[in-house]
């Protein structure tokens, strides 16, 4: 793979969750933000490795644990 780099696109959640200082959003385990019901997935996350199936595999993560989130509540 060839990285070009990667920006996050997160200015509009600031005041919401907590992010680091280049705008990543900081998840839990099961991609829960800072603020209770709002979850986060893909490359606007702080992780490791920006790749589109890592973000297609966290988008299943979130919705799952969104979906607890709902009907555990």
């Amino acid at each position: 793979f060839i990285f070009v780099g990667i920006e996050p696109n997160t200015a509009f959640v600031k005041n919401l969750v907590k992010t680091d200082a280049t705008g990543f959003i900081i998840t839990e385990e099961n991609l829960a933000t800072s603020n209770a019901g709002i979850f986060a997935c893909g490359d606007c996350r702080k992780k490791t490795l920006y790749q589109v199936i890592t973000a297609c595999a966290e988008g299943a993560v979130a919705a799952d644990s969104a979906h607890k989130y709902l009907f555990n509540k």
